[in-house]
Formats: structure tokens, C-alpha cells, sequence
């Protein structure tokens, strides 16, 4: 049994006993401000990290979604890693007879094919002729696709009509390798990919401008402050243009361009204008911790209430021991087995922590976390009371 016992008080009261020298209010001073540098990042007058992205790089064309596509092949020439079960044996008799030979399953040998698994993303404005990469994986009891070759197969979309055709080498990055007593494995490669190896035949209808006759942009981390200072970056590039740009909501932002204006040509024009242009976007006030590798993530922005952090580790084992007993030489038993347990308990406690007060920044921040000396099981319990007690001025994720 393992528990936690955490226990926060205002530091506030700490001060309140050991009061300080009384200090002047501080000045007002003017609205942080900052310039970007040409490499999109700088600090203003408070120490903030003000990030300056291109558009193109922080949001995307609305109506032009990436088409997910996906099929069923088969992979040949695996070198006694393949699977030898009777979908598989099927599946190749099919294409078999497809060209002219007139067997039975059972003349079908299993062990250097498998059946697999196709996936693709086909991109907007894909033409016909266009290669793409096809990803494959195992869907059998084959142990890898080294050296294989994936046959032809088609990969389909979501209205069942066939947009790619993929056939070619299998490209993994394991081996594994069969003796008659030893077996060596390294990365043995259920999955693969074929580069380049799809090709496109059907293109997906796609368009720049929305139902509206509009450019929509589709931010990528949506927020009112991120919305508004890209409608305004695009409203100062377009400046002097026919263009009327606005926010929708917090995720779209719309550019109306009158009906003359609206040729592809023109879309291309301003969507390459428009995305060169840096706009400030907000650090998120977030937190996101992965419960199973420990990783903790933090923004610029996270900020922590002044508190004492008192961390107690209790733990309690119970040992299991088995001893053998023995008769006395001259008498009558036998030599038996006796359980016996143990109850261990071990506690342990750390001294009261001050954490927070100027935790604006990530270092200072992880500074606090530092002195703390937490295992990842404890940092979760800990930012999940600070943010029950009101402490954790951020939002708090926990995967």
C-alpha cells in the first residue's frame, strides 16, 4: 500500500509572522511590449517569451482536408517470416487464378507471404500520377517484412472509390534471423512502408474557397487572443486590397474577396502573401503529464499561489518467507515446509517546501519541482492537489 499525504498552507501566514521591511507600492508602468527579431521570438519589458509565428505555419485551409485512405494486400517474398495461416493461402490462390492458373488452396505453400494492412493520406490538390508512401502492417502471425514486396492493391476512401494503386519493396528497419536452437531479433518490423510506391488515379475534388465563396483559415491552436492577432496580421497585409478579413470564432478567421477576385490564382497570390506574415500568438497556460513515462510539460505562462508543499511516503511490505523444518534425530516425523510472513514498514517524510511565487517561467518553475526531489507518480498527486486547492493557475492535463 502506497499513499500520499500533502499538506498546503498559505505562505502568507509565514510572512504574516516574520513580517519584512515595509516597501514602497511599485510605479505603474506602461503595457508589456515587445518587438519580434527575425527569428519570430523576443521578451518584453517583463520578461515574457513573445513568440511571433508565420500564419502559414499556425493554421491551415479550412475546406482542404487530407483524404485517409486505406486497403488490404498481400506481401511476398519473405524469407520464412511470413504466415502461413489459410487467409493468407486464399487471398494469394485469388490472385493466382486471377492469371490463368487453376489451382487449390492446398497447392498453395504459406511461410514467405502475408496478408497486410495499407494506409495512405492522400493531400489536397493531389494530381493523377502523384507518388505517395504507403504504410504496411502485419495483420497475421508473420514475424517481419524484411525484403518483402507488396503486390499491386488499391487503397480507397471513405466513399468506397479507389483513389491510389500501391505495389513495391517493403522498406523496415529490423532483422530476424532463425536457426535450428537460436532465434535473433532486433526490431523485427511488423510494420513497413513502401516509398513512393502509390500512386494516384483518382484526384480529390478540392477547392480554395469555402460554400461562402470565402478563404477560411483554420487556426491550429484555437484561442480568442490567437484569432484576433491573425485576423489583424491579414487585415495589415492585405491593407489597400478589396479584402475584408474578420474572426468567426475562436478557431476560423474568414477573408472575403469580391466575386471578380476569386480565381485560383488569386487565392494562391494572397494565401502566399498572408502566410509569410508573423503575428504574436499566446503561451498556453497548460500543464500536460503522461502518467506512464513521467513526462511533464509546463507553458510560460503556468503559474503557482505561494504555498508550502509537506510530502509523506508511507509503505508497507509484506514478505512471504518459507522455512523447512526437521524432526529431532530420534524422533518419529518428517521434514516439513513452514510459511512465514514479515511485515515491513518503512515511512518517510520530507521537509515543508515553499513552491511558487515567481513560478512565471518554465525554469523557475521546474527550480521549485527540483527542490522537491518528486518521482513522477508524486508529481501527479502533487499538481492534482494544487489544482484542487485553487494553487495551480493553469489548466492541468493528465494522460
Amino acid at each position: 500500500m502506497r499513499f500520499f499525504a500533502l499538506l498546503f498552507l498559505a505562505a502568507t501566514s509565514l510572512l504574516a509572522q516574520n513580517p519584512g521591511p515595509e516597501t514602497a507600492p511599485a510605479p505603474v508602468t506602461a503595457p508589456a511590449t515587445a518587438t519580434a527579431t527575425s527569428l519570430g521570438a523576443a521578451r518584453n519589458n517583463v520578461g515574457e517569451t513573445i513568440l511571433s509565428p508565420r500564419i502559414r505555419n499556425i493554421t491551415r485551409l479550412h475546406n482542404s482536408m487530407p483524404h485517409q485512405l486505406i486497403g488490404i494486400g498481400i506481401v511476398t517474398g519473405l524469407a520464412k517470416t511470413g504466415s502461413s495461416d489459410r487467409g493468407t493461402r486464399q487471398a494469394l490462390l485469388n490472385i493466382v487464378r486471377q492469371n490463368g492458373l487453376n489451382l487449390t488452396i492446398a497447392d498453395v505453400v504459406g511461410g514467405t507471404c502475408t496478408l497486410v494492412t495499407l494506409t495512405c493520406t492522400l493531400p489536397p490538390f493531389a494530381k493523377e500520377g502523384q507518388q505517395l508512401d504507403v504504410k504496411c502492417e502485419v495483420m497475421t502471425d508473420a514475424s517481419s517484412l524484411r525484403g518483402g514486396e507488396l503486390l499491386r492493391a488499391e487503397l480507397k476512401g471513405v466513399d468506397g472509390q479507389t483513389y491510389v494503386v500501391a505495389q513495391g519493396a517493403v522498406t523496415v528497419t529490423g532483422y530476424v534471423a532463425k536457426g535450428a536452437t537460436v532465434d535473433l531479433a532486433k526490431n523485427p518490423g511488423p510494420t513497413g512502408w513502401c516509398l513512393n510506391a502509390g500512386l494516384v488515379v483518382r484526384e480529390q475534388e478540392s477547392s480554395f474557397y469555402s460554400e461562402s465563396g470565402s478563404l477560411e483559415l483554420q487556426l491550429l491552436n484555437p484561442s480568442p487572443y490567437n484569432a484576433a492577432s491573425i485576423a489583424s496580421g491579414i487585415a495589415a497585409a492585405l491593407d489597400g486590397t478589396n479584402a475584408r478579413v474578420m474572426p468567426v470564432d475562436t478557431s476560423l478567421v474568414r477573408i472575403e474577396l469580391p466575386e471578380d477576385e476569386r480565381t485560383d490564382q488569386n487565392a494562391i497570390r494572397i494565401l502566399n502573401l498572408v502566410g509569410n506574415t508573423r503575428v504574436a500568438v499566446e503561451n498556453p497556460a497548460k500543464i500536460m503529464i503522461d502518467q506512464v513515462s513521467g513526462t511533464v510539460l509546463a507553458g510560460e505562462g503556468v503559474l503557482i499561489s505561494p504555498c508550502v508543499v509537506g510530502l509523506s511516503e508511507l509503505t508497507i511490505a509484506i514478505v512471504n518467507e518459507e522455512d523447512v523444518v526437521q524432526p529431532n534425530p530420534l524422533a518419529q516425523g518428517t521434514t516439513e515446509r513452514v510459511g512465514r510472513s514479515r511485515v515491513e514498514v518503512q515511512q518517510d517524510n520530507t521537509e515543508l517546501q515553499q513552491v511558487g511565487g515567481s513560478g512565471a517561467t518554465v525554469s523557475e518553475l521546474l527550480a521549485n519541482l527540483k527542490t522537491l526531489g518528486l518521482t513522477p507518480a508524486q508529481l501527479v498527486s502533487v499538481f492534482q492537489a494544487l489544482d484542487q486547492g485553487g494553487f495551480l493557475h493553469a489548466q492541468l492535463e493528465v494522460r
